[in-house]
């Protein structure tokens, strides 16, 4: 990187970038919101990038640290902002190689496993602020340098980066999760570990949906399916971002082929789990509610209805709180009612949501709340309406 920075060659940056990280052509693109062509010629020679704001939005986008990058013949400073691919970058994006002492492995492991059960019991706006101050003090020790670490523990801060990215996400700040996914992918390839890989991408891929950039998600979410060997729930859950990303698509038939793949190799795994500690939230549960979605998603509404409510039985009947993805999943079967027409239906399952959602903290549930809230006023001269919505007015869930 260096070497093809001191020349400044975009185009032999990002493939080496791709050479380290194993992502496609498609996805680099939709970092930076071009097509896969420009990207093709870029590493080909055929294009080339001069503007210090063009190169800067690059190398932000693909982690390189600013120090690294040379005074550019145009010596103009940066100003403005920059492409929203720029929030990718930060001071711990690059900093993975750096050592840390080993006896932090297992704190690092316990930590990713103790934010799990509390994001699932609280969501992410209670969590995020000390997970990522957290992360920043071990990163902060990577960088310190002094003696070469174990793939282990590059894994693990590669599976707490992305656990504070999906926080991230959870609370309502894209560029931020955008940015610890960024540091995770990295950790992850340095580790080896094309599971985990996959998975950072998938994430990159609901940030994008979430954000909507469905195009952008599809890209990510096809790298990730395509480029990992992973078997069984790994290979389920990337099939399911893949589904989801497909179904915001409107890609029916391609949504549908996906979930079979999905259920297929989940089911291969039987009674024994090859689940490593990032990948324990997904259970049949977690199988069903993204079978749900992504029906509902495609207009198969009984479906749906009937794999989302099979995913709050599993929750009921395994005895777990889980209260931020009963909210989720509530809200999932009210859009359904009210897209089927029932309304009586659709506002009792939006009560139940709003009920569970007092006692979380998640700016995702309380924005889909708000999205159902708004078309649910389409109908606002229904009894049943009417009175949900006089009850969210009391709760100040909209202001």
């Amino acid at each position: 990187m260096r070497e093809a920075l001191g020349r400044w060659d975009v185009g032999a940056l990002v493939l080496a970038y791709r050479r380290h990280t194993g992502v496609s052509q498609s996805a680099v693109a939709a970092l930076v919101s071009i097509d896969q062509s420009e990207v093709s010629r870029l590493e080909r020679g055929r294009k080339t990038v001069r503007d210090r704001r063009q190169v800067m939005t690059w190398t932000r986008a693909l982690g390189v640290p600013d120090a690294m990058v040379p005074n550019l013949p145009i010596g103009e400073e940066i100003k403005g902002s920059e492409s929203v691919v720029a929030s990718l970058a930060g001071p711990h994006t690059y900093a993975i190689n750096a050592p840390v002492p080993s006896a932090k492995l297992e704190d690092l492991d316990l930590l990713v496993i103790e934010l799990q059960q509390q994001d699932n019991q609280f969501g992410g706006d209670a969590l995020i602020a000390a997970a990522e101050r957290r992360l920043h003090e071990i990163v902060a020790v990577l960088s310190a340098g002094g003696t070469v670490h174990e793939k282990p523990l590059q894994n693990s801060v590669a599976q707490l980066a992305q656990m504070v990215g999906w926080l991230s996400l959870d609370a309502g700040r894209p560029a931020e999760s955008r940015r610890n996914l960024t540091t995770a992918l990295y950790a992850a390839h340095i580790s080896e570990d094309p599971g985990l890989a996959g998975s950072v991408l998938g994430y990159m891929s609901l940030t994008a949906l979430y954000h909507g950039s469905p195009v952008e998600a599809l890209a990510l979410a096809r790298t990730a399916y395509d480029s990992s060997s992973a078997t069984g729930r790994t290979s389920a859950m990337l099939a399911t971002r893949m589904a989801r990303a497909l179904a915001e698509n409107g890609q029916k038939a391609e949504t549908r082929a996906m979930l079979r793949v999905a259920e297929g190799a989940f089911g291969r795994t039987g009674a024994q789990s090859d689940s490593p500690v990032w990948l324990a939230y997904f259970d049949e549960g977690e199988l069903l509610a993204q079978q749900g979605t992504c029906l509902m998603k495609s207009g198969a509404l009984e479906e749906a209805r009937a794999c989302l409510g099979g995913a709050l039985e599993y929750l009921r009947a395994s005895g777990t709180q889980n209260l931020r993805d009963q909210v989720h999943y509530l809200i999932r079967l009210a859009d359904i009612g009210l897209m089927a027409g029932d309304l009586d239906e659709s506002c009792a399952q939006a009560a139940r949501a709003l009920t569970l959602n007092e006692q979380i903290s998640s700016t995702r549930m309380t924005k889909n709340i708000t999205d159902f809230m708004t078309k649910l006023r389409l109908h606002g001269s229904t009894r049943p309406v009417q009175q949900l919505l006089g009850r969210v007015a009391e709760s100040g869930i909209t202001r």
